[in-house]
């Protein structure tokens, strides 16, 4: 694409000079001072590319601290890790109503990789509770329905691993009048 562009430019270049009755020499010139370059042109339109795709990449990032539940509105306490996506959670509720988005985000391109596990000990002791990672549908970043992929809704203990694609990605508990404990590392 990028070569297609630059070459369409100049042929432009070209078709313009030798309507204006420039000589062959320009023309020569410009096409030499191409091929000089060339590399050097794909190089900077690639670090271009780049540049702007890790500052998307952070500024989504700077979005997802917005979306995790706040540190003193959460039943519990966590413990990040290297990002948003991993830690431990430990809390206890009574009579729990809601939902707590614990880790996760919203990140185009995870730096440390799109694979997760989740070692977790939920107990309930009375009402409801589920625990699940909830996704963006059709790899969409922000908008779109989201799924939820169940954890664990019992009283249980154990490990679950996924791999998600890039957009909205948090691991959630929803309480409905639950009483119970909750015991969680993501890594």
């Amino acid at each position: 694409m990028l070569r297609k562009l630059i070459s369409a430019l100049l042929l432009l270049v070209i078709v313009m000079t030798c309507l204006t009755g420039c000589g062959t020499d320009l023309i020569r010139g410009i096409i030499k001072e191409y091929e000089d370059n060339k590399d050097g042109i794909i190089s900077e339109f690639r670090e271009l590319k780049d540049g702007t795709l890790n500052e998307f990449n952070d500024w989504i990032d700077s979005i997802t601290q917005y979306t995790l539940t706040e540190d003193k509105k959460l039943k519990g306490e966590r413990e990040p890790g290297m990002d948003d996506y991993v830690g431990s959670y430990e809390a206890e509720y009574i009579r729990f109503n809601g939902e707590e988005y614990i880790f996760g985000g919203t990140l185009p391109d995870r730096k440390n990789g799109s694979a997760l596990k989740v070692t977790y000990s939920l107990n309930i002791e009375s009402g409801k509770a589920a625990l699940y990672w909830l996704e963006s549908a059709d790899g969409h970043i922000l908008l779109g329905d989201k799924e939820q992929h169940m954890i664990a809704e019992v009283t249980a203990e154990d490990v679950y691993r996924f791999t998600f694609d890039a957009g909205y990605n948090f691991i959630v508990l929803k309480g409905d009048d639950f009483t119970g404990s909750l015991s969680l590392v993501v890594e």
